[in-house]
């Protein structure tokens, strides 16, 4: 049985959506594939009550990426959380996986959030947590069945619309560069965004 009471928010990248289960393992042990760049940078989402997410995506390394995690309420205190992600692919389908290494224990430090992203565009994302049947404690393989069943059977997903995140802010990575990379002004900002 998945507790749907889990307390938190976090991404994102990752945000508002994740106010489902938390799991004890991963989707997949490593990483599928090399990190995406285009999902480098600072995005930002605000929900229909006017509380802010913001989550900050930079390089790990070549596979992995650290994701710092805001939550801004209009009223209450801001809470911040850091995780490692990495891409897993189930099939032909490709998540984030999530492993939380600090926050203000909302979030049970070392439990694991997927999410499902598409980008847009360039700065635009929307992001979905999948509605999995499995129990928090599932093993990899049992999330990945489980995952492969509810994607066949079109109920991964909530009916409700994706969460929109816009880009704020760009950063770049160099691999071969041992300083930290400076975040950028967007190069081809949208305006009108809502």
């Amino acid at each position: 049985m998945i507790s749907r009471s889990c307390a938190a928010a976090l991404m994102a990248i990752i945000c508002s959506v994740l106010t489902g289960c938390f799991y004890d393992h991963p989707l997949t042990d490593t990483p599928s594939k090399d990190i995406n760049t285009w999902l480098l940078g600072v995005w930002e989402h605000t929900n229909d009550k006017g509380d802010l997410d913001r989550a900050t995506v930079l390089p790990l390394t070549g596979a992995r990426y650290t994701v710092w995690y805001e939550s801004e309420p209009k009223s209450g205190p801001k809470k911040k959380w850091r995780f490692e992600g990495w891409i897993s692919r189930v099939g032909s389908a490709v998540f984030l996986t999530l492993r939380c290494d600090e926050g203000p224990g909302d979030i049970p430090q070392g439990s694991y959030v997927f999410l499902h992203y598409q980008l847009l565009n360039q700065n635009r994302i929307a992001i979905r947590q999948p509605q999995l049947d499995a129990a928090p404690d599932a093993s990899s393989y049992q999330l990945r069945t489980d995952l492969r069943r509810k994607l066949k059977e079109k109920t991964l997903f909530k009916a409700e619309p994706a969460a929109i995140w816009k880009r704020v802010s760009e950063v770049y990575w160099d691999p071969n560069s041992q300083e930290p990379q400076p975040f950028q002004p967007l190069r081809f900002p949208e305006s009108g965004l809502q």
